[in-house]
């Protein structure tokens, strides 16, 4: 039976103040050189009180394009999430979202990926993932917890096909030209997912091949999407289910293909909302949905 859940977004919230600082470091290794510029910033988390204020760098490789990193900015060891943005974005569109899973004790890597050059979409976002797991432990990172991959709008797809299909991503796989093959996620949260078509075209849910029966996905969609109406990440769970994935699905109230993720269109502007509830009611299901795993 498929399985729904519907979220209510509280009306009180809490609000934190903010800091900042910077510092560059340089990271070497025998196969690796890579520059990051780090700024402390606290996040404003306002669905949760921030555990941790957050630290921000932008690193890359020679194989990847620019990724975004939030972590905790204490000691510890936190699990892992890998964020995809979607079509024509960027890393650093998404982040609210990262720096509110980062206040609650999250490592997150978000990867720019080139979205409008076909040939390079799933090499850019394998290779970032790779890469991001080469360097989990600077900040932090423990890969024997959940590992999460997330993904918003076109991102959701990505990480669906990137996340499952083991044969083709995993140790082995296509693209071990960028460092060896990477673990397969336990957690994975597609955010307003086109799953069966966009703007008059129309695609195929096709889990044929996919095998990392593993994974626990729930996906995420706004009530009100119209970009990538709710009905479609409903009919993908049951396509999940029947194929023998553990999969849920959320639907937000309020939600539309733009607020999950603290966004908004303003005179024809994109503008983030820091404060949108809709987002934060987002960020709780995937840290939801990572406590979920490690019981």
């Amino acid at each position: 039976m498929r399985r729904v859940t519907v979220l209510l977004v509280a009306a009180a919230m809490l609000a934190a103040g903010c800091s900042s600082g910077a510092t560059d470091t340089t990271y070497t290794s025998t196969t690796v050189t890579t520059t990051t510029t780090a700024t402390t910033v606290a996040p404003v988390p306002v669905g949760a009180e921030p555990l941790f204020g957050v630290s921000s760098a932008i690193v890359s490789h020679e194989t990847t394009q620019d990724i975004s990193v939030w972590a905790p900015d204490a000691e510890g060891s936190w699990p892992v999430v890998y964020l995809l943005h979607g079509y024509q974005g960027s890393g650093q569109d998404l982040v609210e979202t990262a720096a509110g899973l980062a206040s609650q004790g999250v490592v997150v890597f978000a990867a720019d990926y080139r979205s409008t050059a076909e040939q390079y979409i799933e090499q850019d976002a394998e290779c970032g993932w790779r890469y991001a797991v080469s360097i989990a432990d600077e900040y932090g990172g423990d890969l024997d917890q959940p590992i999460t991959f997330v993904g918003d709008s076109m991102g959701a797809s990505l990480v669906l096909v990137g996340g499952l299909n083991d044969a083709l991503y995993g140790p082995g796989g296509t693209y071990d030209g960028c460092f060896t093959g990477a673990p397969r996620p336990d957690v994975i949260v597609p955010i307003a997912g086109c799953h069966y078509g966009h703007d008059g075209q129309q695609s195929e849910f096709d889990v044929t091949g996919w095998d990392n029966l593993d994974a626990a996905l729930v996906l995420v969609v706004g009530e009100d999407d119209v970009v990538c109406p709710a009905w479609q990440s409903e009919e993908a769970v049951a396509a999940l289910q029947s194929a023998g994935y553990d999969a849920d699905l959320v639907v937000v109230p309020g939600g539309n293909h733009n607020n999950v993720v603290f966004y908004d269109v303003v005179d024809g502007e994109w503008v983030i909302v820091p404060n949108d509830p809709v987002g934060h009611v987002v960020v709780q299901t995937i840290l939801d949905a990572i406590n979920a795993a490690q019981s």
